[in-house]
């Protein structure tokens, strides 16, 4: 037994030397690769905020008359005509070298007791673009450029006076399943539309003067060359549908194979008609976030109730829908439960995170400078979130033009 237990010993301390050899014969391989990643991937991190922290940005006031007659299809062609600040595909050498990154535009949605607002966000180098595609849709708009309303509150929320709650959105399902659109709301039949966004404003007319929504739709186009190709991944997802939900027959062989795409039920070829349409139009990846802010004394939750409910006519049980993400500042289970110490300190934390975001525009929550799966919509859906109001939308506190602007006489003597 002594010599049995003598072997093991001599064999286990054999095993751990080679082992302990190898390490010292690759380490000098290994630790310096491993350290160069990480200095590489640090150094791209620095490059890519000091690009961002260079760029300078506008924030311009839209208008629009009262008796705007425009649907949501003009400013469908508004997201087409932005999406010509596509990158496709940042050189190798700005990118890696430089940090450039993809730029957004950010539209934008506030509500408060002084009446509904609406404004977009841009990189000065796109502002020729962005009031180009506006003015094209909406002759009659007036753009101007205003200080931005974030400022009007303190830079730090929750604090002694003020609270919010709010969080952003993803999706429910694969971005290649499309949310309802402004077309869904319209009754061919009836020669009737309903404005998506009426919901949204008439909770806002409602506000006090304490109170402010917020809401944000940041916008980058995307595509193959930026690592998101929506029709490719389309065309896998419909490939998948008949696959898995075709009926089946059986070949000459004797083997079960999909009857293809006549196999598939009424409301599947529906599905797949859907996901070809979103994917013949222009993508965007996204980042939608909402805030409510009240002072603590008089915080309501039947305005948060309000307006999260209306980003409900937008969801589909057989396509897709809009969900809170991670930034929702609500907390549940049992560490929260049982800890109340805990839930305060983390509900506190995820709302100030969530208004540093806000506030500082964060696209996701890389803002850029990393990998980071983002929801995925087309210029159809980014219209039915975000459009301006039509004449038949009867909100008491739109911001409108009041007056239109008309051309000078041609006979006006110049002297």
């Amino acid at each position: 037994m002594r010599v049995t237990l003598t072997s093991m010993d001599a064999l286990i301390s054999s095993f751990l030397s080679d082992i302990v050899r190898i390490f010292v014969a690759v380490a000098w391989i290994v630790v310096p690769v491993f350290l160069g990643v990480v200095f590489w991937q640090l150094r791209l991190l620095r490059k890519r905020l000091a690009f961002l922290s260079g760029v300078s940005w506008e924030m311009i006031e839209i208008r629009i008359p009262r008796d705007n007659l425009k649907t949501p299809k003009s400013m469908e062609q508004v997201f087409t005509s932005l999406y010509g600040i596509y990158s496709f595909g940042i050189p190798w050498m700005p990118k890696y070298l430089d940090g450039k990154v993809d730029l957004w535009v950010s539209f934008e949605i506030v509500g408060n007791g002084g009446g509904i607002s609406f404004y977009v966000r841009t990189p000065s180098q796109f502002r020729n673009l962005v009031e180009s595609a506006i003015y094209s849709q909406y002759p009659d708009a007036e753009l101007v450029d205003a200080p931005d309303y974030v400022m009007d509150f303190p830079s730090q929320i929750p604090n002694d006076v003020y609270d919010i709650w709010g969080t952003d959105f993803g999706l429910a399902k694969s971005s290649v399943y499309p949310l309802r659109t402004y077309y869904h709301f319209e009754d061919p039949k009836e020669e009737r539309r309903t404005d998506p966004l009426a919901t949204i404003t008439e909770a806002m007319s409602k506000l006090k003067d304490d109170e402010s929504v917020w809401i944000q739709l940041m916008v980058s186009p995307t595509g193959s060359a930026t690592g998101f190709d929506l029709k490719k991944k389309a065309e896998e997802e419909i490939k998948k549908i008949i696959e898995e939900k075709s009926t089946k027959r059986t070949d000459h062989e004797g083997k079960e194979v999909s009857s293809g795409l006549m196999g598939l039920s009424e409301g599947y070829r529906n599905i797949i008609k859907e996901i070809e349409n979103k994917a013949s139009k222009h993508a965007f990846e996204v980042t939608l976030r909402f805030i409510y802010i009240d002072k603590k004394e008089n915080f309501s939750p039947l305005n948060i109730a309000a307006i999260m409910g209306s980003f409900q006519q937008f969801n589909t049980q057989n396509m897709n829908a809009l969900k809170p993400a991670k930034l929702i500042t609500v907390l549940g289970g049992w560490t929260a439960k049982l800890v109340p110490y805990y839930k305060k300190n983390k509900m506190l934390a995820k709302k100030r995170r969530l208004y540093d975001f806000y506030r500082s525009r964060c696209f996701g929550y890389s803002n850029h400078t990393g990998g980071e799966e983002l929801p995925v919509l087309n210029t159809e859906e980014l219209a039915t979130l975000f459009h301006f109001p039509a004449g038949i939308v009867k909100a008491p506190k739109l911001r409108a033009v009041l007056s239109r602007k008309g051309e000078p006489p041609v006979d006006l003597p110049i002297e």
